[in-house]
């Protein structure tokens, strides 16, 4: 408990230390919350404003602002140390009970460049670990669906579903309003639909497993290549060794990437190679790795009694879920 505690505390004074700083994405939901307890409608408030500073509208959905009032309350370098303190002290207590090596997840470029700019990714990971933290997926749902495909537990799915009907009983707009700002932003594509991350259809091979599961549900989600969204990724490792290897990967793709940037660069933009290859292709390799075993409804066991015998796979072992 202590290791996750100063863990918790390092993340938060790094999160708090670079929130002051305009690339901090937290600031948009934090700001959000706090127009919202004012009585204005986030969505609609006027960009480039004394209420909104921004050119860009709020992309984040309802969810996402409800769970954040409680911090609106709190300056911005308190509630953002607060939000990513906590979310990344319970995870390293989380993962750490199942070995110390687990701790290598927070040495990944992932959770690095999501404590820097704020994100939800490790209540993401949080909520995929943790069954009755499981309303927390409704804060990023691309993600957040992506990541309760991974071992699903009627109890996350069904508080990830209360905690957007909430939020549509507190603001009956939002919706609406979201999906027209979304049409404003940039496309975030989903890699498995794009020529350059097509290749990740391999993992069908596995498609029994659930870490195959888990990295197709991602694959499958529109996000921004720039290692942050891609973080519950590096919950696939099973031994020192995997995780050390997917961490190592991605930390020499991040330096590549980080050290070849140039001024006139779309640095976000740059990321996106270097993500595919540093994040998504050692996790496929590590879905490679595993046996084609694991339990799936008794009407799909019926279909793939069809599949030739290299695709059928077989029922898993108790835990292989």
């Amino acid at each position: 408990m202590t290791v996750a505690v100063l863990l918790g505390i390092a993340a938060g004074l790094f999160a708090a230390w670079n929130v002051l700083g305009d690339s901090s994405d937290f600031r948009a939901w934090w700001l959000a919350s706090r127009l919202l307890m004012s009585g204005i409608d986030p969505y609609l408030v006027p960009l480039s404003s004394a209420q909104w500073p921004w050119s860009e509208p709020l992309f984040y959905p309802g969810p996402a602002v409800l769970l954040s009032v409680p911090l609106g309350w709190l300056p911005l370098p308190v509630a953002v140390a607060v939000f990513i303190g906590s979310t990344s002290c319970a995870l390293a207590w989380v993962l750490s009970a199942s070995g110390w090596w687990r701790l290598w997840f927070f040495a990944s470029p992932a959770f690095i460049m999501a404590v820097e700019i704020g994100q939800w990714s490790p209540a993401i990971c949080l909520a995929a670990t943790v069954p009755a933290l499981g309303w927390m997926a409704a804060a990023k749902p691309n993600l957040g669906a992506a990541a309760l495909l991974w071992r699903p537990s009627p109890l996350a799915i069904g508080l990830a579903i209360a905690a957007t009907l909430l939020s549509v009983f507190l603001m009956p707009q939002w919706p609406g309003e979201w999906m027209a700002n979304l049409a404003k932003l940039e496309k975030h594509p989903a890699p498995l639909f794009t020529p350059a991350g097509c290749w990740l259809l391999v993992a069908l091979v596995r498609w029994r497993h659930a870490d195959a599961r888990l990295l197709l549900a991602m694959a499958a989600v529109p996000q921004l290549l720039f290692f942050a969204d891609q973080l519950p990724l590096y919950l696939l490792a099973r031994s020192r060794r995997e995780a050390s290897f997917q961490v190592t990967a991605g930390l020499v793709a991040y330096v590549i990437w980080f050290a070849l940037l140039r001024d006139a660069d779309l640095y976000v933009l740059e990321a996106a190679p270097y993500v595919l290859v540093g994040v998504y292709g050692p996790a496929l390799m590590l879905v490679l790795s595993r046996r084609n075993e694991g339990d799936i409804p008794p009407w799909l066991e019926r279909v793939a009694a069809r599949f030739p015998a290299v695709l059928r796979g077989s029922p898993s072992i108790a835990g292989s879920l």
